[in-house]
């Protein structure tokens, strides 16, 4: 899959040299650059494919890692020391990718070098991962709920799978917060992302 998401970038580039149309070729380039994150996500994914139980300190470094080379920010984790299902330790990368990709096209200007924290804490049962930026922030009156863009739809879609809640703000930049339970009832989540039914 990862060679076929690689072979998907490469058209798309090409296809954006070509387009002379600016914002086409705006669009390319975001499409293109998703693609990429997406193959080099799955690959670290992949790894962990199965694994019953992750070490979360390891987990985090490494992912650290990979979202610093995808997108260009310098990556920084800091984890209280924890064990999660696998599924759920994917789940969290895909949604700490997403944030990462989002920070680097919204908090930080075109070619400004820029920075991202992951910390995870223990609280009373729960852990909270918390992602930030110290970018140019989210604006007043920002909400998730009210933002459809691609990738919060899957954020919102991971936080449901996981019985959590999720928290947005500006603290010197854009800051997220997802709180999910520890326990087994959250081993068992899907990786469909379809978007929740909302009242008309």
């Amino acid at each position: 899959m990862a060679n076929s998401l690689q072979l998907a970038t490469d058209f798309l580039l090409f296809e954006q040299i070509r387009q002379p149309d600016p914002a086409a070729r705006a669009a390319l380039g975001e499409a293109a650059a998703r693609l990429s994150a997406v193959g080099q996500l799955h690959r670290f994914l992949c790894d962990h494919d199965g694994v019953a139980t992750v070490d979360l300190e390891a987990f985090l470094a490494e992912l650290c890692g990979l979202v610093a080379h995808s997108t260009g920010l310098t990556c920084t984790g800091d984890t209280d020391p924890a064990t999660l299902p696998g599924a759920v330790a994917q789940q969290l990368a895909i949604a700490i990718n997403e944030l990462a990709m989002n920070a680097a096209k919204h908090g930080y200007r075109s070619g400004q070098p820029g920075s991202l924290h992951v910390e995870c804490r223990r609280d009373n049962g729960r852990l909270r991962v918390t992602v930030s930026d110290h970018g140019r922030g989210l604006g007043q009156g920002f909400s998730p709920d009210r933002t459809h863009g691609l990738g919060m739809s899957i954020l919102q879609a991971i936080v449901r799978q996981l019985h959590a809640t999720l928290e947005a703000g500006d603290d010197h930049g854009a800051r997220f917060t997802i709180t999910l339970p520890l326990g087994a009832e959250v081993a068992r989540v899907s990786r469909s992302f379809a978007p929740v039914d909302r009242e008309p």
